[in-house]
């Protein structure tokens, strides 16, 4: 008798226990793109590092494009919910009445900077310190090397060349490289003469020993971009419609990333990173860190200002046929109270 009721007690427990214990939420699988292995995209690797896509019981897979604009078309079309790129494809985009929304600003300031190869440097008699008026003068009859037709870099490769006076495609050859290691390659081997990309590639040329910094954007050596739609979270209006709480939880992710980022010191955030830049060289990768992080977005609020700006150079370039109001492009709602 004194078994038996030892087993029914046990088994009472038991069951109380299932009762009692929380069912492990289930993880939410998400699928993001990239345009490229940068440092401009350190609010996503941060938030996979520090687990605060985990923490938002997130599993994020993401997909680089080698430039934006395959990340952009991607979403559009439905194959993945967000994509974390430049805003300038947005605004480009909207025009075409393909509408998207910026929900998160990652980076603020412009990060991408130019090298250039330093046999041309030294026949065109510029160096890294010479003004930028001079610099922009020698670009006549060179060619210029973006990432992907309608990536940013192409897009700001056609508002340097127009700024300088010069007609793209006419006095200035622009030509997509890819990014990385082809971007790196047809700088070396002169395919191009000048090239752009996001740090810390061009670092990554002029290390190696065959560039030397054209625009340091990073630097701000260029006025023209004192704010910039340089890295954004981008979803679909009926993401935004159909699921607000997934919005607010990849937002709430980045933002984590970003304010912990700015409470570390480089050295912390360059150890986190490390992983993803294993290839880079540690002095290049760290003072990558160091150039990134005045950029990161503390809040991540997207401003009017940086549309606007953004919006000029889009005109300027000769891209942009319409001004796009900056509420139908953007909204600051699942930012972190």
């Amino acid at each position: 008798m004194r078994r038996l009721m030892r087993c029914v007690l046990i088994g009472a427990l038991f069951c109380l226990t299932l009762a009692t214990d929380p069912v492990p939420a289930q993880t939410q699988k998400v699928k993001l793109t990239m345009p490229v292995v940068a440092l401009s995209m350190t609010p996503v690797y941060l938030a996979q590092a520090r687990g605060y896509f985990a923490e938002e019981g997130l599993e994020v897979a993401t997909t680089v494009t080698s430039g934006s604009g395959p990340d952009i078309r991607a979403l559009i079309a439905g194959d993945v919910d967000f994509t974390f790129t430049p805003g300038d494809n947005v605004i480009l985009a909207c025009q075409e009445g393909k509408r998207l929304i910026m929900v998160m600003s990652g980076l603020h300031r412009l990060f991408i900077n130019w090298a250039i190869h330093k046999d041309v440097a030294k026949a065109k008699g510029i160096t890294e310190a010479s003004a930028l008026a001079e610099k922009l003068k020698v670009l006549k009859g060179l060619t210029v090397g973006v990432t992907q037709p309608g990536a940013l870099t192409a897009h700001l490769a056609s508002f340097v060349v127009r700024k300088a006076g010069y007609v793209p495609q006419q006095d200035v050859q622009i030509l997509p490289v890819g990014s990385g290691p082809t971007w790196l390659a047809a700088l070396e081997n002169r395919k191009v003469d000048v090239a752009l990309t996001a740090t810390p590639t061009p670092e990554t040329a002029i290390q190696r020993g065959f560039a030397i910094m054209f625009i340091d954007n990073a630097r701000g050596e260029d006025p023209s971009f004192p704010e910039f739609l340089m890295c954004n979270l981008i979803t679909r209006p009926e993401v935004v419609e159909k699921n607000p709480d997934l919005v607010r939880k990849m937002v709430r992710a980045l933002v984590k990333a970003n304010k912990w980022a700015l409470s570390a010191t480089p050295e912390q955030v360059a150890e986190a990173l490390r992983p993803t830049f294993a290839q880079t060289d540690p002095v290049i990768h760290l003072t990558g860190i160091k150039s990134v992080l005045p950029a990161l977005n503390p809040g991540g609020r997207t401003t009017e200002r940086s549309v606007q700006i953004t919006q000029d150079v889009l005109e300027q370039a000769g891209l942009l046929k319409k001004r796009v109001p900056y509420a139908e492009v953007v909204n600051n709602d699942f930012l972190p109270r």
